[in-house]
């Protein structure tokens, strides 16, 4: 059977919001293939459609761009289905360019060239070596094979030490691993590295939580939440870190927001009965 990813999942793993993978797949840049309970769910083929877009969008290309090129690209060839996760992708000039087994193809500008060297192989368009140690790695944590996901992350940061993606899904590991200490260095470097890094902040809190830091654990779930308004778990433990605190009052307005975000989640019923909403037994 395959695997699905939900939204939550993509999320982390593509190193983008909830958000942005709910407005993605709206606008049919990055289709889902389930939906269940309110829940979205993509396969490994549309996680890799995401990173891809995502480095798109930080080398530039605006989404606009990309909509378009993709909405020609499945006309011209539509036997690729997901066609981000099937091409090489890389951007000369202004022009997006593709490439898949001896072509490339600029959608834009109407072109499909094959090419061939001396030899008859096809070169293939640059990949950036660090981003495939990333993927390799996060096909062996999926797959339960948390050491050698640990290496490829490594291997990754060696060639890109400053990855913040990386870092943040190596500390996420490494916390599986039960290596708080270090899994807490991964987290600090990826925000000192993007102070903005709304997973970082996230699981950094959720470090500090358990912790007992809860005045820490407090700012930076706040800064999450700051930089991606609808993160609905950040929502959840800036209300449960409250109310420890014994903050009723701002714990029911993060809850109430969670609500809004989650309201088929198994801590829904809970949090109504907290809220006195429901009357049934938690």
């Amino acid at each position: 059977m395959k695997e699905l990813f939900d939204q939550k999942q993509v999320a982390r793993l593509a190193g983008i919001s909830e958000s942005q993978v709910r407005y993605w797949d709206s606008v049919g840049l990055i289709p889902h293939v389930e939906r269940r309970k309110g829940r979205l769910f993509f396969d490994f083929q549309a996680l890799v459609a995401f990173r891809t877009v995502k480095e798109l969008l930080n080398r530039g290309a605006s989404l606009r761009k990309i909509r378009k090129c993709l909405a020609q690209l499945r006309q011209r060839l539509p036997e690729l289905g997901q066609p981000l996760s099937e091409v090489r992708v890389a951007i000369r000039g202004d022009q997006i360019i593709f490439g898949k087994d001896s072509q490339t193809f600029t959608p834009e500008g109407q072109l499909l060239i094959k090419f061939e060297t001396d030899g008859g192989a096809a070169p293939s368009l640059p990949a950036d070596p660090a981003e495939e140690l990333f993927f390799q790695g996060l096909a062996g944590e999926e797959m339960g094979e948390l050491e050698e996901a640990r290496e490829k992350y490594e291997a990754a940061l060696d060639l890109k030490p400053e990855y913040p993606d990386a870092l943040v899904n190596l500390g996420h590991l490494l916390y599986r691993l039960e290596m708080h200490p270090a899994a807490e260095w991964a987290y600090r470097r990826a925000l000192y590295l993007n102070p903005d890094h709304p997973e970082a902040n996230y699981q950094l809190a959720r470090l500090l939580e358990e912790r007992g830091d809860l005045d820490n654990a407090l700012l930076f779930y706040r800064k999450a939440l700051h930089e991606d308004p609808e993160f609905a778990d950040a929502c959840f433990h800036l209300g449960r870190v409250l109310e420890k605190r014994g903050d009723v009052e701002r714990a029911g307005k993060y809850w109430r927001q969670y609500l809004l975000l989650e309201p088929e989640s198994e801590w829904a019923a809970f949090i109504r009965q907290w809220l006195g909403e429901e009357d049934h037994d938690p």
